[in-house]
């Protein structure tokens, strides 16, 4: 099993945001159940950052196609490894809209992901926990300019 976090700048048009998100998860839940792939994606003040964790090789082929995705650009990975054990079994995907007071950077991202690592075992559900807890803390959390 893998797991692979990513971040992303959104390319479209901030009006349009929950209206993509809702098409994402729509596909998300259409096509990832046949793969295997589990997963979560936030989206925070036009910033991705999407969870998903499979058989690498499915992984790999989707994230070829979330690459040509006009929705996003400037992918980076933040976390690509093996894990133990999947741990969204029952849950194919869902998307957040967690703020749109505050802006996440993508060095933030990579902080918050070394502290986990430091601490925790990577296993997705208590990654997923531990970044919206990390978010609402608003210590990592730089305000609009």
């Amino acid at each position: 099993m893998h797991i692979i976090a990513y971040s992303s700048q959104y390319t479209k048009s901030d009006q349009s945001v929950d209206e993509e998100l809702e098409k994402i998860t729509a596909s998300a839940k259409r096509n990832n159940p046949a793969l295997k792939i589990t997963g979560v994606l936030f989206y925070h003040n036009r910033r991705f950052l999407q969870i998903i964790e499979g058989e690498k090789e499915l992984l790999e082929k989707l994230m070829a196609v979330l690459e040509r995705d006009s929705r996003h650009t400037n992918i980076e990975r933040i976390i690509d490894e093996e894990i133990e054990t999947r741990s969204y079994s029952d849950w194919n995907m869902d998307s957040f809209n967690l703020s749109k007071q505050e802006a996440l950077d993508l060095n933030e991202l990579k902080i918050i992901r070394d502290v986990y690592k430091q601490n925790l075992t990577i296993k997705s559900n208590v990654l997923v926990e531990f970044y919206k807890a990390m978010l609402d803390s608003h210590e990592l959390v730089k305000p609009i300019e």
